[in-house]
Protein backbone atom coordinates (compact mmCIF):
# COMPACT_ATOMS: atom_id res chain seq x y z
CA UNK A 1 0.00 0.00 0.00
CA UNK A 2 1.54 3.23 -0.89
CA UNK A 3 0.78 6.68 1.56
CA UNK A 4 0.82 9.90 0.67
CA UNK A 5 2.98 12.43 1.53
CA UNK A 6 0.57 14.89 3.89
CA UNK A 7 1.40 17.83 1.78
CA UNK A 8 -0.40 16.68 -0.78
CA UNK A 9 -3.19 15.50 1.34
CA UNK A 10 -3.56 19.35 2.86
CA UNK A 11 -3.31 21.05 -0.65
CA UNK A 12 -6.23 18.40 -2.04
CA UNK A 13 -8.51 19.55 0.96
CA UNK A 14 -7.22 22.94 0.50
CA UNK A 15 -8.65 23.09 -2.95
CA UNK A 16 -11.79 21.29 -2.10
CA UNK A 17 -12.65 24.12 0.57
CA UNK A 18 -12.06 26.47 -1.25
CA UNK A 19 -14.41 25.23 -4.25
CA UNK A 20 -17.14 24.63 -1.58
CA UNK A 21 -16.46 28.12 -0.31
CA UNK A 22 -17.13 29.47 -3.87
CA UNK A 23 -20.50 27.47 -4.61
CA UNK A 24 -21.87 28.41 -1.28
CA UNK A 25 -21.06 32.27 -2.05
CA UNK A 26 -23.08 31.82 -5.18
CA UNK A 27 -25.53 29.96 -4.14
CA UNK A 28 -26.14 32.89 -1.13
CA UNK A 29 -25.94 35.69 -3.37
CA UNK A 30 -28.81 34.28 -5.44
CA UNK A 31 -31.11 32.93 -2.72
CA UNK A 32 -30.43 36.75 -0.74
CA UNK A 33 -33.77 37.86 -0.85
CA UNK A 34 -36.04 34.23 -0.27
CA UNK A 35 -37.22 33.39 2.82
CA UNK A 36 -37.03 29.42 2.41
CA UNK A 37 -34.58 27.60 -0.34
CA UNK A 38 -33.60 24.18 -0.57
CA UNK A 39 -29.87 23.02 0.90
CA UNK A 40 -26.96 22.72 -1.79
CA UNK A 41 -25.61 20.07 0.12
CA UNK A 42 -28.64 17.47 1.21
CA UNK A 43 -31.19 18.96 -1.15
CA UNK A 44 -34.51 17.78 1.03
CA UNK A 45 -37.75 20.10 0.40
CA UNK A 46 -40.87 19.48 2.95
CA UNK A 47 -44.28 17.94 2.26
CA UNK A 48 -45.11 21.18 0.51
CA UNK A 49 -42.29 21.61 -1.71
CA UNK A 50 -40.87 24.35 0.37
CA UNK A 51 -37.08 24.39 1.02
CA UNK A 52 -35.31 23.83 4.45
CA UNK A 53 -32.27 26.55 4.29
CA UNK A 54 -32.78 29.88 5.23
CA UNK A 55 -30.11 32.69 4.46
CA UNK A 56 -29.50 34.95 7.30
CA UNK A 57 -27.38 38.10 6.94
CA UNK A 58 -24.43 37.11 8.25
CA UNK A 59 -24.79 32.82 7.75
CA UNK A 60 -26.11 29.93 6.13
CA UNK A 61 -28.08 27.28 8.39
CA UNK A 62 -30.29 24.14 7.03
CA UNK A 63 -32.70 22.83 9.09
CA UNK A 64 -32.97 19.87 8.23
CA UNK A 65 -29.54 18.30 7.83
CA UNK A 66 -27.82 21.18 10.68
CA UNK A 67 -25.48 22.71 8.26
CA UNK A 68 -24.41 25.81 9.05
CA UNK A 69 -22.01 28.37 7.80
CA UNK A 70 -20.78 31.61 8.39
CA UNK A 71 -21.09 33.81 5.37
Amino acid sequence: MQKLNVSIINQVKRMEMQQLEKELQQFVEANRGESMCICPFCHYLTKRGKGTAKVFEDSFKCFACGVWRKI
